[in-house]
């Protein structure tokens, strides 16, 4: 199945960072690869129908250092729903919303959804599920006032959520250029992690067992966080509870559906 990764930080912070790692994961998820990040309040996205190792794509992004952002998804895909691979079918998906642009990839497979959300104004245009998920969801959160802008409706979010969850095997990441919000499937399919991650000076920054090469552009310190399907590294990474969504905004988690102490937001 496929494998998510997400990066929130406090200052914009350049893709290298442990994408070399995660790139790793696609020998399993040679269906395709994606990834997108936020230049500034437009999602920028690159992806292949490709495996991430064949690709000339990925070679530039890990040398090329005008591509730095405060909030990356990262997704490597094996393909469960639609036809041949194709673009189209490749995540990340982006959306506007409000005058902002959502990103969005999951791994899993759901069925039925629309008999729990209407499909809206937005229209898939492959015919991945993961796509179809994400135009219904959109299409809830851009009825709410002040969308996912509004902290009050993250828990909300965390029940439209749970209704696609029932649908079958959810794991999610989306981004509406502020914040990272990260969703782990109910019966635990696959795996969702994260990490802190603390830059004081401008160097190399190494976990147990891998390194994790980091350049952050502009002043330091900068805070913050590393979501994956599976640990980037030996230690320090904090499993996601059955069912929660977690909110990473400026590098901090600032909401959790499942745990009673947040910084910079309450249960």
């Amino acid at each position: 199945m496929c494998e998510l990764m997400g990066i929130c930080f406090s200052r914009p912070v350049s893709a290298a960072i442990s994408i070399s790692e995660f790139a790793g994961r696609d020998a399993n998820n040679a269906d395709g690869w994606g990834l997108g990040w936020y230049p500034d309040r437009s999602a920028a996205v690159i992806k292949e129908p490709i495996s991430w190792r064949s690709s000339k794509h990925t070679h530039f992004l890990q040398s090329y250092p005008e591509i730095v952002s405060t909030l990356y998804i990262a997704h490597v895909r094996h393909m469960t729903v639609g036809g041949i691979t194709s673009h189209s079918d490749t995540h990340p998906f982006v959306r506007e919303s409000g005058g902002r642009d959502y990103c969005f990839a999951h791994n899993g497979t759901v069925i039925s959804v629309a008999d729990v959300l209407p499909l809206g104004r937005f229209r898939p245009v492959g015919h991945t599920d993961s796509e179809d998920a994400f135009c219904r969801l959109l299409a809830a959160v851009e009825t709410w006032p002040d969308g996912l802008q509004d902290e009050a409706n993250w828990p909300r979010l965390h029940e439209l959520l749970g209704m696609v969850n029932r649908c079958g095997k959810f794991n999610c990441l989306l981004s509406d250029g502020e914040s990272l919000f990260c969703y782990f499937d109910q019966n635990r399919h696959k795996g969702l992690t994260w990490r802190r991650f603390d830059v004081e000076t401008r160097r190399t920054e190494k976990f147990s067992d891998n390194e994790m090469k980091v350049e952050v552009e502009g002043r330091l310190p900068a805070d913050g966080v590393i979501v994956a399907t599976n640990a980037l590294s030996g230690d320090g990474w904090t499993p996601f509870e059955p069912g929660e969504l977690c909110v990473f905004a400026g590098g901090r988690l600032r909401y959790s559906s499942h745990r009673a102490e947040v910084v910079g937001a309450s249960r």
